[in-house]
């Protein structure tokens, strides 16, 4: 039975090179949301997606906070399955998480920073928490900002006086997003982050308002907004040397690649997906973007952005969203296109206010 000894020896031998190839990755959230002000704290949703990701690809995780113990846990997108799964599995941490003034760094292979606007407020502010990010990045730790994220590694830095952004590809929540999505809380904020990646030396990357982007510079990897953070969590896998397994992708991350594609492709690759009884397509997503893209977009795109509108309005139908499908199609001297959609208009929402307003901004 000699030979079974050296089959199970090398079992066992692989068993341990297993677990010391083990990657740890410590997710870093806010602690300053309360049931007072819960805009003002993590997103939940980054949270749940890039833990699963990496839970999913074998990753360890810990969660911290800058103050430690029980943070706030939103129950608004508790319909979502991701959701139902993630608190199933993170509960007890979310209701515990380790203070980053307590948490040794060195433990761990990465650190991942979830957005949300609390990640403007603590973050960058916590002594412990800053000190924690430079002890990572002095030591070439993996890290991953996501949307706000990056706010907490702004103003970090090297040992030789350099901050650790400056000459980096990075990305983060864009000055036109935090414009059109956080206006009612930039009084608060201590710094556009746009603004401050710049003027601490980073090169800022990023994609159209609202549309997926992640910068690998290195070991940073950072990430634009909300549709972006399963792919920067999946970044972050081959950045810790394991393989990227494959999997369903969210419907919110589907939806915002489909409308990357529209903008190369055509919008006709919403008709074509939509076609599909089983797409994996958030609607209301879809609508979101068509009703804030245009007036986000630069002069020359609006022309691109009003096309995808079009299409989307073939699916989703909204008093708000058709009169602005009516006037910007105006604006853009598209006549008969405005006056057929505000006919369309008129038979869906005939005792609607705007029916009036419309009639006379289109001179009919």
């Amino acid at each position: 039975m000699k030979w079974l000894s050296y089959v199970f020896g090398g079992v066992l031998l692989i068993s341990q090179a297993v677990l010391a190839d083990e990657k740890r990755v410590l997710m870093l959230i806010s602690s300053n949301g309360t049931p007072a002000n819960p805009e003002l704290s993590y997103d939940l949703e980054e949270l749940a997606q890039s833990y699963l990701v990496l839970h999913d690809n074998g990753v360890k995780l810990d969660i911290a906070s800058p103050k430690g113990g029980a943070v706030l846990v939103k129950n608004n997108k508790d319909s979502l399955e991701y959701i139902q799964r993630f608190k199933a599995l993170a509960s007890k941490q979310l209701a515990d998480t380790l203070a980053t003034k307590d948490t040794d760094i060195s433990q761990y292979d990465g650190v991942f920073v979830v957005g949300g606007a609390g990640a403007m407020l603590d973050l960058p502010a916590d002594q412990a928490t800053q000190s924690l990010l430079t002890k990572a990045a002095v030591k070439d730790k993996v890290i991953t900002a996501v949307c706000h994220g990056p706010a907490a590694i702004a103003d970090i830095k090297l040992p030789d006086g350099r901050y650790f952004v400056a000459g980096k590809r990075v990305n983060g929540f864009t000055n036109i997003e935090e414009q059109a999505f956080s206006s009612e809380h930039i009084a608060m904020f201590p710094f556009l982050l746009q603004d401050r990646l710049v003027k601490n030396g980073a090169q800022f990357v990023h994609n159209a308002p609202m549309l997926p982007y992640v910068a690998v510079d290195g070991n940073l990897i950072t990430a634009q907004n909300p549709g972006s953070v399963a792919k920067a969590a999946e970044a972050m896998v081959l950045a810790l040397g394991l393989p990227v397994k494959a999997r369903q992708p969210f419907s919110d991350e589907n939806t915002m690649q489909l409308l990357s594609q529209a903008r190369q492709n055509g919008p006709v690759v919403i008709d074509l997906a939509l076609q599909n009884s089983n797409h994996n397509i958030d609607i209301n997503y879809l609508a979101l973007y068509g009703f804030y893209a245009y007036r986000l977009a630069d002069e020359a795109d609006k022309a691109r952005e009003l096309a995808i509108m079009h299409t989307i309005s073939k699916h989703f139908s909204h008093p708000e969203f058709d009169a602005q499908l009516i006037v910007q199609s105006s604006e853009q001297g598209l006549t008969a296109q405005a006056k057929m959609a505000y006919q369309e208009f008129v038979k869906r929402y005939p005792e609607h206010k705007y029916v009036a307003e419309l009639k006379a901004k289109l001179s009919l």
